[in-house]
């Protein structure tokens, strides 16, 4: 995947970058692929706010339809927050999260 390459480029080495080629795990952990529905128009506006903070939409890499999540996974493999996007801009709350994290 050249594109995980670019992207990983910038961090330094002890960082490990996993894939899911076969989006194994995507369909393990039920997220979303679509539009999002009526709910499209919040990733309109999404859009538009990115676009006016400076963010511009390159060449698309990967499947466009299919959405990302955030998941918080305690020791033991319990999922302390979850987050599954259903538009793209759909991002969970940065608080939320950090909150989730186990100390």
């Amino acid at each position: 995947m050249p594109f995980l390459e670019a992207f990983a480029e910038p961090y330094p080495e002890t960082i490990l970058f996993l894939t899911d080629p076969d989006r194994a795990a995507y369909r393990a952990l039920n997220l979303r692929r679509g539009m999002g529905g009526l709910k499209s128009v919040g990733m309109l506006k999404s859009g538009i706010r990115a676009y006016r903070a400076g963010h511009r939409q390159s060449r698309t890499q990967g499947d466009p339809l299919q959405q990302g999540g955030i998941f918080v996974v305690a020791p033991g493999g319990q999922a302390v927050f979850i987050h599954r996007s259903e538009t793209a801009g759909d991002h969970a709350d940065t608080h939320a999260i950090v909150d989730a994290i186990p100390l």
